[in-house]
């Protein structure tokens, strides 16, 4: 059994390297444009903000485990028809946004290498095919290549943030009147930097004594990510204050010199496998699992004899083989499967937090939890239409198929 099953820093490191993401490379460079001196207020916000976040689906995969996750939270706070629709919330979701991330990483190669457009799609699929071995390893494995990257560049990310507020200690007291529109705006794009702890409870099953090991590894990856975000940010005000623009080479230019551009994309490329290997490893179990009980076609329940749930996962590849295809050939874009996906993942986490609240009594979690609620709210509501029309069609879909299969074991007794 603990041959397959991963402890709390291997829970960690899968977290933390997923959680960070190419956000830890974008955005706080975003905040320091936008926010100037009150940057660190607004991370300050936001990481707490995240540290709710984090503890409401460590809360949720504790009290209701399974490879399913989330839903199986949600329906037993809203019934069978809701647990269903954040199922198929996620699944949508990730049929094209996982997809945007390795782009993402593919083009962070090809520009440092001064390749041309044409070579995407082989660095792209060259990566899925990376990700597919690792994916059908077992979990420790994962777990433990995951804590390994995640270390390193937080090594790296911290060393470097160090080493320039030391050559240029300044500190980051905000020196303007706050403009409160900017500070919104700016927040619901940091917004970002919070999601992805809503696939914990998809790996609840495969973690070693699970009341111990889900609170420990929520802890240590809160406190990793929100120190690496805030010296990085620190290090940013110290590094441009002034105007120009930066961003994370700079962090570690000072401690790496001229390699610091091949180190971020390295970085950069390691985190948004990171994100894929774990989104997609859970968002498989639950396929597996949905599969297992009926309400998928049965084939994608099949497992290797290591966990691995190679039926899902191949059908999620090819998915995104075909959506890399369509990309090349420009019949969609990369904004349209970031804006279907990022509405999608809001709409499950949004649903999510709502059953939070209605499963744990204490006020003040119920008073974060509100707090989230807000921010997911105002940006679904600044999506663009056609992908909120989608999750519309999708939610009556759902509820109305959901409906049927409930009158028809009356209707066969009759």
């Amino acid at each position: 059994m603990s041959k397959n099953t991963m402890g709390a820093l291997q829970l960690s490191g899968l977290i933390v390297g997923a959680v960070l993401g190419s956000g830890i490379v974008l955005l706080p460079p975003i905040a320091q444009a936008q926010l100037g001196t009150w940057a660190i207020m607004g991370w300050v916000i936001i990481l707490s903000l995240g540290a709710v976040f984090a503890g409401v689906f460590a809360k949720l995969a504790l009290a209701f485990p399974g490879s399913e996750g989330v839903p199986i939270a949600v329906r037993e706070a809203f019934g069978p028809r809701a647990g269903q629709l954040v199922s198929n919330y996620i699944i949508c979701a990730v049929l094209c946004g996982p997809v945007a991330v390795l782009m993402t990483a593919a083009d962070t190669i090809a520009r440092t290498f001064n390749w041309p457009f044409e070579s995407l799609p082989l660095i792209s699929g060259g990566l899925l095919c990376v990700c597919a071995i690792l994916l059908m390893r077992r979990v420790t494995v994962i777990g433990t290549v995951s804590l390994l990257a995640s270390i390193g560049i937080g090594v790296v990310l911290l060393a470097g943030s160090v080493t320039t507020i030391a050559l240029s200690p300044e500190v980051p007291w905000p020196d303007s009147r706050l403009d409160l529109s900017i500070m919104g705006r700016t927040l619901l794009v940091l917004f970002w930097a919070i999601i992805g702890w809503e696939i914990i409870g998809n790996y609840s099953m495969e973690v070693r004594d699970p009341k111990r090991s889900v609170p420990q590894a929520t802890a240590l990856g809160v406190s990793a990510i929100c120190i690496i975000y805030f010296l990085v940010a620190w290090a940013l005000y110290c590094g441009g204050h002034t105007g120009e623009a930066v961003s994370v080479a700079d962090v570690v230019r000072p401690l790496l010199g001229s390699a610091s551009k091949a180190v971020i994309m390295v970085i950069t490329v390691v985190l948004c496998l990171c994100t894929f290997i774990m989104i997609i490893g859970g968002i498989s179990r639950l396929i597996a699992t949905l599969a297992g009980v009926g309400k998928l076609p049965g084939v994608l329940a099949y497992k290797t004899a290591s966990g691995a749930p190679v039926a899902a996962l191949g059908t999620l590849f090819s998915v995104h083989l075909i959506n890399m295809v369509l990309l090349y050939f420009q019949y969609i874009t990369l904004e349209q499967l970031l804006a279907f996906a990022n509405v999608f993942f809001l709409a499950n986490s949004l649903v999510a937090i709502l059953a939070a609240m209605y499963l744990f009594p204490s006020i003040f979690f119920r008073i974060s939890c509100a707090f989230l609620c807000s921010g997911f709210v105002l940006l679904l509501v600044f999506s663009s239409l056609w992908p909120l029309l989608m999750v519309a069609g999708v939610t009556v879909f759902t509820c109305i198929r959901a409906g049927h299969k409930s009158v028809n074991p009356v209707t066969e007794r009759h």
